[in-house]
């Protein structure tokens, strides 16, 4: 009696023999025994394609085919490490964090301040602690601009013996992680210092082959994850965004994921996405305003609070960052808030309580209508105040400081 086919897994399916098995089973096993490694199923499926069992074949062999080829969640669990941060919700260990921002923002500043934090065993920016461990820093200079971050270095007052550079030699004059030699350099620096944090600047420096590819930013990409993984450090890649960007004095004040330059593979790439912008808070964009710093995008947990940062100046020595809260975009005036601005001075210029009617009559003569006029004094509670009930026919409108006692502030 020929044995089960059954009791044969598909690996010893590799001598069909008529001996042994039956048809379809014979069928079955000449087309597992030519099939590549990973591709026996689909061989299986295309052999029987005209059997009119198929189905009832095809769950068979799946009931006794082994799993184990196939490793579950659980099986990989206990190997998988727990996901840790260098700075809490904004900077993972092992991943890449992405910042972006228009040219003059001062990514490269904010940057080397989180170096200067690092080497200095400081707080983080938002005044969370930081954890112990390795004081060291590793900062690809793509942009070949060590003398910035020098002078910088030495106005901060920074430990630079623990501030590694790897910048681009008289010979290459770029450096270029689409050649091995340089992945090599960067992952021997890495795997001998240990950092704490490897700071790239930036993306379009590091690549000959552009920043548009799938292809190519998968490969740049990866090799950077897996060196952040290898080594269990931060790892910050310095991005631009696209040309006509709003983030540069936008209204409010808020960097997307659609602003970043290149293919949208670098986005999916990045476990935590930074971005910063230039916050418009007065009638003119100042330059050396304060900005606006965010996670836009993270796979890791919930996102953490806007910061604000200002550009503090150090005399002749350039500028220092400093965090707070995050600054309010300007909003241009509207009609009402005008007429509010209107109703002040007009009050202020008085210099004594007037009655709400005097103050309609005023309001029209320079342009203003009585529905104007009263959307613009609700608006100002507590800034005009009534001297009467609002029913009284002997209230007055009227600033805080012309009064004494109490007052009413309901509006008229």
């Amino acid at each position: 009696m020929r044995p089960d086919p059954l009791s044969y897994s598909i690996e010893r399916w590799v001598r069909p023999r008529a001996d042994v098995f039956n048809e379809p089973w014979l069928t079955m096993a000449a087309a597992v025994s030519v099939a590549e490694e990973g591709g026996e199923w689909r061989a299986l499926v295309e052999a029987l394609a005209e059997h009119p069992g198929k189905e009832a074949l095809l769950a068979r062999v799946r009931a006794v085919m082994p799993a184990a080829k196939f490793p579950s969640l659980a099986d990989i669990a206990p190997d998988l490490e727990p996901i840790e941060w260098l700075w809490a919700d904004w900077i993972p260990r092992g991943m890449i964090t992405l910042l972006g921002a228009v040219p003059g923002a001062g990514k490269s500043l904010f940057a080397l301040d989180l170096a200067r934090r690092i080497l200095g065993e400081e707080v983080w920016p938002d005044g969370s602690r930081m954890d112990a461990g390795s004081g060291r820093v590793v900062y690809v200079d793509a942009e070949c601009v060590p003398q910035i971050l020098n002078e910088r270095a030495d106005r901060w007052g920074m430990d630079k013996g623990r501030l590694f550079l790897m910048s681009p030699t008289r010979e290459q004059l770029y450096i270029d992680f689409c050649y091995e030699d340089d992945r090599e350099y960067l992952a021997e620096m890495a795997y001998r210092l240990s950092p704490a944090l490897i700071v790239v600047d930036s993306l379009s420096s590091i690549s000959s082959k552009g920043e548009n590819s799938v292809e190519d930013v998968r490969m740049l990409l990866s090799y950077l994850n897996g060196l952040a993984q290898d080594v269990h450090c931060g790892l910050l890649l310095v991005h631009h965004l696209r040309k006509g960007s709003t983030a540069l004095g936008l209204e409010d004040g808020i960097v997307s994921i659609d602003d970043f330059r290149g293919s949208g593979h670098i986005i999916a790439m990045a476990r935590s996405v930074l971005g910063m912008s230039i916050v418009q808070t007065g009638p003119e964009l100042d330059r050396n305003g304060p900005r606006r710093l965010e996670v836009v995008k993270t796979n890791l947990g919930p996102y953490a609070g806007a910061l604000g940062m200002e550009l503090v100046g150090l005399g002749a020595d350039g500028v220092m960052l400093k965090y707070g809260k995050a600054p309010k975009a300007y909003q241009k005036p509207t009609s009402v808030d005008e007429c509010g601005d209107w109703l002040l001075q007009f009050l202020e210029e008085g210099g004594e309580p007037v009655k709400p009617s005097e103050v309609v009559e005023a309001a029209k003569e320079e342009g203003w209508s009585r529905s104007a006029l009263y959307r613009a004094r609700k608006g100002l509670e507590g800034q005009v105040v009534d001297t009467k009930g609002r029913n009284d026919p002997h209230n007055r409108w009227a600033l805080p400081g012309m009064i004494e006692g109490e007052t009413d502030e309901q509006g008229d």
